[in-house]
């Protein structure tokens, strides 16, 4: 299984516009303020040549860092303390976002699953968190993934 296609199918079960895999590992060239994968549904921007947002400062990664559980904001604006970046709602619109965490050796965070979303606020069905669970999940268990590091 590729990381797009595990996107796709994280996709294809939410409904999201946007869904990423971002993953720090230098030795692979590999940052998590790109995506090294990215899928996106018709009309939405990919996130793939901006690389201007320190995401590992974000309070949104800094709280699944802190409790290595999926983040699931309904609304981004509704918790100042877990606000997105601005240029996550500004430049690409998005309005609710899931982020899974990727937890490597050490349990070092190491990088994240999203899905965006553009529409509003919405209300996530477990469905949806079982989604994005399972694609992290998938993720992980993806050949040559940096789990040693």
């Amino acid at each position: 299984m590729t990381l797009e296609s595990i996107l796709a199918e994280l996709m294809r079960r939410t409904g999201a516009m946007r869904c990423t895999v971002r993953i720090d590992h230098p030795a692979q060239g590999l940052s998590v303020n790109v995506p090294c994968a990215e899928v996106l549904a018709p009309g939405a921007r990919s996130m793939m040549p901006n690389s201007a947002v320190d995401h590992r400062r974000a309070r949104s990664v800094r709280s699944i860092e802190a409790s290595r559980r999926t983040l699931v904001q309904g609304d981004v604006f509704a918790d100042p303390a877990l606000a997105p970046p601005p240029a996550l709602v500004e430049i690409f619109g998005t309005r609710s976002q899931m982020v899974a965490p990727l937890i490597g050796k050490d349990d070092y965070l190491f990088g994240w699953v999203s899905a965006h979303f553009t529409e509003g606020p919405r209300d996530f069905a477990p469905s949806d968190i079982a989604a994005i669970e399972e694609a992290r999940d998938a993720v992980l268990a993806v050949p040559g993934m940096p789990l040693d590091i």
